[in-house]
């Protein structure tokens, strides 16, 4: 195997992986546990074979941007909370699931799309983004928690369909009248 090529080790059911020779990204099974790398703008590989950010595999990390490979079906829990410098987030058209408190006090996130494979937005989701400014909100989206958007202080545009279950508490806070699609 070239030193060039992926490194792959094993240790107690956990693989490191990481493109040429490092080993930014810690995987097990098919979901990426942790991001120990100090590129800024990470854009995840798709040769890991991920299907999910498990819960806080990014938290705290400084990153600015964050790029996201199709394949992924769900962000855990908390997996990019406290990404104080985190800016924008590309995000798959297999995403189906935003976990609880996923992108909670990203307060410089401005950018994230919501792509139409979208299902559910868990509690707290984007709670405190001071920075989110627009969400178009497709018509697949199904429901979003509590809280989710609780804090979007910069937010200018919230689209959503009237067919999204939403709880009275979902956009508390936001400066921004919504305007309901269908």
């Amino acid at each position: 195997m070239k030193k060039a090529a992926a490194a792959l080790l094993f240790f107690a059911g956990v693989f490191m992986v990481g493109a040429q020779g490092n080993t930014d990204f810690i995987v097990q099974g098919e979901t990426l546990v942790k991001y120990r790398g100090r590129d800024r703008d990470v854009r995840i590989p798709a040769d890991l074979h991920i299907n999910r950010i498990g819960s806080r595999a990014f938290s705290g990390a400084l990153v600015y941007t964050v790029n996201i490979p199709v394949g992924v079906d769900s962000i855990d829990e908390q997996a990019f909370a406290g990404c104080s410098f985190l800016k924008a987030v590309s995000l798959p058209n297999t995403l189906s699931t935003i976990g609880r408190r996923a992108f909670f006090n990203c307060v410089l996130l401005e950018t994230i799309n919501i792509p139409r494979s979208l299902r559910v937005i868990e509690d707290g989701a984007f709670f405190n983004c001071n920075s989110l400014k627009i969400i178009d909100m497709p018509d697949t989206v199904k429901s979003i928690g509590r809280r989710a958007f609780s804090g979007c202080l910069a937010m200018e545009t919230l689209q959503i369909s009237r067919r999204t279950r939403v709880s009275s508490d979902t956009f508390m806070g936001i400066p921004c009248e919504i305007t309901w699609k269908d």
